[in-house]
């Protein structure tokens, strides 16, 4: 059974994780909430990236596996700016059919 985690979903590690840790770790993990930043069609140990929290100082995890994470919210609404990949919701992306060139955002949307 894989898991997978959207890039941008919102993560914390499972109980059952963190009462397997040393008791410094388990402190400075627990309640902390992380953002995927990897594409779990591409990598299926993703990168989680805890933001600064008080006293507690950012983290960045490589390889984390999934199965030690629970979603705690999805990944921004797939609509307006975001399915254009940042650009304003009004703005149409260039056709490559006319010449132009597709934006890297433009181009992991055909891999979704």
């Amino acid at each position: 059974m894989s898991i997978e985690f959207p890039r941008d979903a919102k993560v914390r590690f499972t109980q059952e994780r963190l009462a397997v840790l040393t008791p410094r770790d388990r402190q400075g993990l627990a309640g902390r909430i992380g953002v995927v930043q990897t594409d779990s069609n591409l990598v299926r140990k993703p990168t989680v990236y805890f933001p600064q929290d008080g006293a507690k100082l950012e983290l960045r995890l490589f390889r984390v596996d999934p199965r030690h994470l629970e979603l705690v919210e999805g990944p921004p609404s797939a609509d307006g700016a975001s399915l254009l990949g940042g650009e304003a919701a009004g703005q149409e992306a260039a056709d490559p059919g006319e010449g132009g060139k597709l934006s890297q955002s433009d181009l992991d949307n055909f891999f979704d």
